[in-house]
């Protein structure tokens, strides 16, 4: 199980939701955009979410920890379809924008289904993101992809 407390922001696919059996308590399966897929108990702002309709599969969240007078909280931006997440180009190019800004690199490429899609788009728009900022900039060069799926 994944625990919140330990995470800032976490975003990717809702794949599922169910319950433990022995527990009896809720809880909603997430295809990360770090490539893992987290299984994370309901808390009570998913459970209100998903009373008025949200949360629904297949699609692209954003869990973010927030601290409201010393008191953690949980902000859920439900950003749409996941197959639609992959065309929003202002959600690429932010994203992209970021990565530049922090100097870091995306998680590496070869995955395959929605969440080599994801990647594949969001190298897109970080590479024409560079090249508007330094058209001479080589470090977005195509890198080799190597298949991780495993035929999935």
């Amino acid at each position: 199980m994944f625990d919140l407390r330990h995470c800032t922001t976490l975003e990717g696919r809702v794949l599922a939701h169910g319950e433990d059996e022995g527990s009896g308590r809720s809880f909603m399966m997430l295809e990360g955009t770090d490539a893992k897929v987290h299984c994370i108990y309901h808390t009570p702002q998913m459970a209100e979410a998903r009373a008025c309709g949200g949360l629904r599969v297949d699609r692209f969240v954003r869990l973010r920890k927030l601290f409201e007078n010393g008191r953690a909280l949980l902000e859920i931006n439900e950003l749409g379809h996941s197959e639609k997440i992959l065309s929003d180009r202002r959600h690429q190019e932010e994203l992209a924008a970021q990565v530049l800004k922090r100097g870091t690199s995306l998680a590496e490429c070869g995955w395959g289904g929605w969440l080599g899609r994801y990647q594949a788009a969001l190298h897109k728009a970080a590479a024409e993101r560079a090249r508007q900022i330094d058209p001479l900039e080589q470090t977005m060069k195509p890198q080799p992809v190597r298949d991780r799926s495993l035929g999935r």
